[in-house]
């Protein structure tokens, strides 16, 4: 029990700590809820930091399906903060197990906090935005 109260009092990662992979997604996750909160079209500015359309689109869309699947607003710090969230650790861990093909280890990690079906959709809109992602790096 101490080990876990230990893990929970630990700072969480500064974005210029993550590698900056991990850090440019969470920024254009931060500004594609933003712009969804604003009505504003950012998928132009998405498509240059994600490296084309269909990953932006595909990031939009990961994002809806996340808003409407959590039980609370999805935590996201402001675009020039330098502080994560737990929610954004989360996200840079399921893209992580989606990337890798590891949908148990996706379930085990939010299987606490998302129903089957709200898993089931992230997971796919996951896999789908790491392989548009990934043929925009490509």
């Amino acid at each position: 029990m101490g080990e876990i109260l230990e893990k929970l009092l630990l700072p969480l990662p500064d974005i210029r700590a993550l590698p900056s992979v991990e850090a440019k997604l969470i920024i254009a996750f931060r500004l594609t809820v933003i712009a969804s909160q604003n009505a504003y079209d950012c998928i132009d500015h998405l498509a240059d930091r994600l490296g084309g359309r269909l990953a932006a689109t595909r990031i939009l869309i990961l994002a809806e399906t996340i808003g409407s699947a959590w039980q609370e607003p999805f935590q996201i710090g402001r675009p020039c903060c330098s502080q994560t969230t737990h929610d954004e650790i989360w996200l840079i861990a399921a893209i992580r197990l989606a990337a890798g093909a590891n949908r148990p280890a996706f379930d085990s990690l939010s299987c606490e906090m998302l129903g089957d079906g709200e898993r089931e959709r992230i997971y796919n809109d996951l896999c789908n935005f790491v392989a548009a992602y990934a043929r925009s790096k490509g």
